[in-house]
């Protein structure tokens, strides 16, 4: 019989139940299996016995029928020696060091026209002198990043803020200045720009399709919902100026688009939110929860039970839509289970303070925007193009293979150790994970895995 006596179950398979499946995730391989009531059973007892398929066997054999568990065990020794269960952790030398700079934040306004009460960036300045970025900042962060960039041919630039509409003229120079780049530099600019809406009239929507501008638009949801949070200046809700200018937007058909919204302890029940987008006629978003140690409005742990409760509700509503003929795409569920990122970017994360970084107007550089104005995450400036190696060194050395926890963490290879900021302000370390983050996340990729599985079998594909 055989035996995987060393074997790491919990950290390399993750068996659960979602509804009326038993799915089996094996973590190293990516493979995904629903089981039945039977081949479940003998797994447990296969973990509970340390690998021993004989006394797993034995075991079941004293509920079950002892042909149909000799045929279950056959079963998965079979897909045991195909490579599809129980595979070993594959080894990987990181070495982020040598991975050029590909993408970058820019900060053009760190002033706002709005004052969101959760918004993290302290309704735009970052808790900072209000500015907006020149052109030639601008300008010298391209060339930074130019630079910086190798052999990468496709490069990232992220207008953000504050508002960067705000500072809309200088936006739409960098792009041209981008575009005359593309040519001279043997480069392609992929851009988006992120914003809350207001500003955005028949002139910018113009620019931004004519130069194939992404955005990401934010509305919370429905008007109430939206209007406790999302305060303009005068202290009204902006549910109401902000919708038209979405639609007419996403009417234009631009290079792609994101409804960016954000969920509180103050609407546990965001689904209904998610009804309300998608009822508007938008195909593309995503709901974020509100997060952050110090926040009244971020998720609890006493609100757990109620938000992994409400990604259930949420997964059942996707399919709903989908069977409906409605595709819509929810974020946190693209998670592409057959055409994933490469295993050393799945281990690495999302990139902060190695290949992306930001830059605030005046010219100064963080790992990623939610890092600006802490100091000890300065890492130098676009003037002089030279980075503090000490903490780009402990971004670049921050990936799963230094995480001890992780490692044992079935989900790993969704999320690359967690956000680096989200664990630095809730634990006071980038390396030590964000446990309630982690326990939403966690819920969604269960959800996305049943939702997948469900598209694939309503597809008429098969799958084991």
């Amino acid at each position: 019989m055989y035996r995987l006596a060393s074997y790491d179950f919990a950290a390399h398979i993750h068996l659960y139940r979602w509804k009326e499946l038993n799915i089996l995730l094996d973590v190293n391989s990516g493979a995904i299996h629903v089981i039945d009531e039977t081949a479940c059973e003998f797994i447990n007892s296969l973990i509970h016995h340390q690998g021993d398929f004989y006394l797993a066997t034995e075991d079941c054999s004293a509920r079950h029928p002892s042909s149909e568990v000799m045929e279950v065990a056959g079963e998965i020794m079979a897909l045991y020696e195909e490579g599809e269960i129980f595979t070993a952790e594959e080894k990987i030398a990181l070495d982020l060091s040598v991975l050029p700079l590909k993408a970058l934040c820019l900060n053009v306004a760190h002033a706002c026209n709005m004052k969101c009460s959760y918004c993290f960036a302290r309704q735009g300045d970052f808790g900072m002198k209000p500015a907006l970025m020149s052109f030639d900042v601008g300008k010298k962060a391209f060339d930074f990043l130019i630079r910086s960039s190798g052999q990468v041919k496709n490069l990232e630039i992220d207008f953000f803020g504050g508002e960067p509409l705000l500072n809309f003229e200088v936006v739409k120079g960098l792009v041209l200045y981008g575009r005359r780049l593309e040519e001279e530099a043997g480069k392609h600019f992929n851009f988006t720009l992120t914003t809350n809406s207001l500003l955005l009239d028949e002139r910018i929507r113009n620019f931004i399709i004519e130069h194939d501008v992404a955005v990401i638009l934010s509305l919370d949801g429905r008007p109430e919902t939206n209007d406790r949070h999302r305060i303009l200046n005068n202290g009204e809700g902006s549910y109401a100026m902000v919708l038209p200018h979405i639609r007419q937007m996403v009417a234009c058909n631009p290079a792609s688009y994101y409804i960016r919204g954000t969920f509180t302890r103050h609407n546990l029940d965001f689904v209904e939110d998610l009804r309300h987008i998608v009822d508007l006629g938008f195909n593309n978003l995503s709901l974020e929860p509100a997060i952050g140690a110090d926040s009244p409005y971020a998720i609890q742990e006493q609100d757990l039970p109620r938000v992994l409760k409400e990604y259930e509700n949420l997964t059942e509503t996707l399919l709903e839509y989908h069977r409906s003929g409605r595709d819509i795409h929810f974020f946190h569920y693209n998670l592409n289970l057959q055409q994933g990122p490469c295993l050393a970017k799945r281990r690495s994360g999302c990139g902060a303070g190695v290949d992306y970084l930001a830059v605030t107007p005046e010219g100064d550089i963080y790992p990623c925007h939610q890092f600006i104005g802490e100091k000890q995450f300065y890492m130098g400036n676009v003037g002089s193009g030279l980075l503090d190696r000490n903490v780009r060194r402990s971004f670049q050395t921050n990936h799963l293979e230094n995480k001890a926890r992780c490692r044992q963490c079935w989900a790993r290879n969704f999320c690359g150790g967690g956000c680096h900021a989200n664990n630095f302000f809730s634990n006071g370390s980038i390396a030590v994970p964000a446990e309630i983050s982690c326990t939403m996340h966690k819920k969604r990729i269960e959800g996305a895995i049943y939702q997948d599985l469900h598209k694939r079998v309503d597809e008429n594909q098969n799958f084991r």
